[in-house]
């Protein structure tokens, strides 16, 4: 027997037959502010412009169909299929959709303010679940001789974990220069998002790898927008300076609560228990209270961080089923 059509997907059907038959231009959404999106074109120019409603909500990173509208506005036809989204609750819980078609997460820390560690931890779970890269950036080294001895003995500790677990590590500093050379090589031919807490520096990293951060061209255009002033709200991609390859800021995070998708991004994230967890009794062991279970006794005898124990399984038990 065969299935019906809703009325809901002859529509999709039939926009989608309408897009293929007009001419678009391409363009990819550089950020919005409420329904107003900034598009940058195939020649680099910027324009303002809304999407048709029937496309969903749109984020920074889609590329799109557009066509000229009126008042210098532009209208969105159509929205590419993503390779993958960023998403995450807001401050009330709704999702948000933060950015589409990364295949690199810098996750930028720095002495002051110091990041939880598991959050870390759920951000590169969450970026290996889309799948991207996550590379950590350890921004203001400069200020590692000034900070406290309990601060810097966390930081210190997380970083050898995420080392063994073969997660790259890049130090750097922007009042210094040290490392920008060598993150700009990372950059190279990528669509990397930053994510970090709001002041370990991501403005200031932005403005030293693409002097785009630094031009009023982008703020120039919101303040035209009746929601300009969500702007800081809105992530926002730039492109390098010399040589292709994007680079999306996103807004200052506290945490990053989202929960992953499958079970292997986890465990990508987490081969150190992994690799224990063959040595359990029991093939299925949940590593809970099972007896002989390799894990429990690896932290036991601190081989095994209990924290980073702790939070893998949380990531477990928040893994839709």
């Amino acid at each position: 027997m065969k299935s019906r059509l809703t009325d809901r997907q002859k529509h999709h059907i039939a926009t989608r037959q309408a897009s293929a038959e007009l001419d678009l231009e391409p363009g990819v959404v550089v950020t919005h502010h409420g329904t107003e999106l900034i598009v940058e074109t195939a020649t680099g120019a910027l324009l303002r412009g809304k999407a048709r409603r029937t496309l969903g909500a749109l984020t920074t990173g889609d590329r799109v169909g557009w066509l000229a509208g009126e008042d210098d506005r532009i209208v969105i036809e159509q929205l590419h299929p993503r390779i993958n989204t960023l998403i995450r609750p807001d401050t009330h819980g709704k999702q948000r959709l933060m950015a589409s078609n990364i295949d690199q997460v810098l996750i930028v820390v720095s002495p002051r303010p110091w990041m939880n560690p598991s959050v870390i931890e759920r951000t590169i779970v969450a970026t290996l679940d889309l799948p991207a890269e996550p590379i950590i950036l350890l921004n203001k080294i400069d200020l590692l001789d000034t900070a406290d001895t309990a601060t810097r003995r966390e930081l210190e500790h997380s970083l050898e974990i995420w080392r063994a677990q073969r997660i790259k590590i890049l130090p750097i500093s922007v009042k210094t220069g040290a490392g920008i050379p060598e993150l700009r090589a990372e950059l190279a031919d990528h669509t990397s998002m930053m994510i970090g807490l709001s002041g370990v520096g991501k403005t200031s990293l932005a403005r030293s790898i693409t002097s785009q951060a630094s031009t009023a061209a982008i703020q120039a255009l919101s303040e035209h927008s009746q929601e300009g002033q969500h702007t800081t709200r809105s992530s926002t991609l730039y492109r390098l300076d010399d040589m292709p390859g994007g680079l999306i800021d996103a807004p200052g995070v506290r945490d990053f609560a989202v929960a992953a998708q499958n079970q292997q991004a986890i465990d990508r994230a987490f081969p150190d228990i992994l690799d224990l967890a063959a040595g359990c009794r029991f093939a299925n062991c949940s590593h809970d209270q099972e007896p002989e279970c390799a894990v429990l006794e690896a932290v036991a005898a601190h081989e095994l961080d209990a924290r980073r124990f702790d939070n893998y399984q949380t990531l477990k038990r928040e893994r839709p089923r």
